[in-house]
């Protein structure tokens, strides 16, 4: 019976260790995590509209006028230094260079001569004394906004408009003709002498509008305008027969404007 005994014995303890337990289930709380600060976005820049408009606003275009102490020259006065610098530039050469073409004779002499005075006129009298023929005969200069004569560049880029025209309609002859042997250098030459003739045509445009009165020539180097100007001092004999023939002019009335005819 002692083997009975410590079988049921065995047995009773492992019922008591299957039971479960009276007590309650202990509650296990689980703690959220701290939540994750967001890094603050920097503020972008903005700028105001009022802003953006001053700074896109175009500068307003200030008019360009005739310094003080300085009168424009007439109308009659400003033709009359055209035609005379004209003349004396190109049309000397073109009638010699025409009339030597129907001559035998060797005609690089009067052409070198016409040349000669053509420079003299667009470079020595204007870097000497500011002034070219016309000017002298006319009794008229050229002056900038501060009121300083052009260089001789400007009397050398606006004598300019003559044989850019004669190359343009050269070029144009050439266009519409029939028998013209289209070569690279043909279409070069006739693209080119087109293109060049605006020049001329943009400065007469350009010169009749607006109070201003500029051409192109005179908007390209800053503003320079014709006025009426003093006799200059000189001891060249050429300078004092050119204005000999600005005093024969006027006292004839070759110069003198309508209302000084009429009055």
């Amino acid at each position: 019976m002692g083997l009975l005994e410590k079988a049921e014995k065995i047995q009773s303890e492992d019922e008591e260790e299957q039971a479960p337990a009276d007590e309650p289930p202990k509650t296990v709380t689980i703690q959220e995590p701290e939540p994750v600060q967001k890094k603050a976005k920097k503020a972008k820049k903005t700028r105001s509209r009022r802003g953006r408009k001053e700074k896109k606003a175009k500068k307003e275009r200030v008019a360009k006028v005739i310094p003080e102490g300085f009168e424009p020259a007439a109308r009659v006065r400003s033709s009359f230094r055209y035609l005379v610098d004209t003349i004396a530039n190109w049309g000397i050469m073109i009638i010699t260079a025409v009339i030597m073409s129907q001559a035998d004779a060797d005609p690089t002499i009067p052409i070198i001569a016409a040349m000669a005075l053509a420079l003299g006129n667009m470079i020595y009298l204007p870097s000497k004394i500011s002034r070219s023929a016309g000017n002298i005969v006319t009794g008229t200069q050229f002056v900038d906004t501060r009121g300083n004569n052009p260089q001789f560049l400007y009397h050398l880029a606006k004598s300019a408009n003559i044989p850019l025209l004669l190359a343009g309609l050269f070029g144009m002859l050439l266009l519409i003709s029939e028998g013209t042997d289209w070569t690279s250098g043909n279409k070069i030459f006739v693209g080119t002498s087109l293109t060049l003739l605006l020049v001329p045509l943009l400065d007469r445009f350009l010169r009749n509008r607006g109070d201003e009165k500029l051409g192109f020539w005179d908007r390209l180097f800053g503003g320079v305008w014709l006025v009426t100007a003093e006799k200059t001092e000189s001891d060249s004999g050429l300078i004092k027969r050119l204005q000999s023939l600005g005093d024969y002019a006027e006292q004839r009335g070759m110069m003198a404007e309508d209302d000084e005819k009429t009055g």
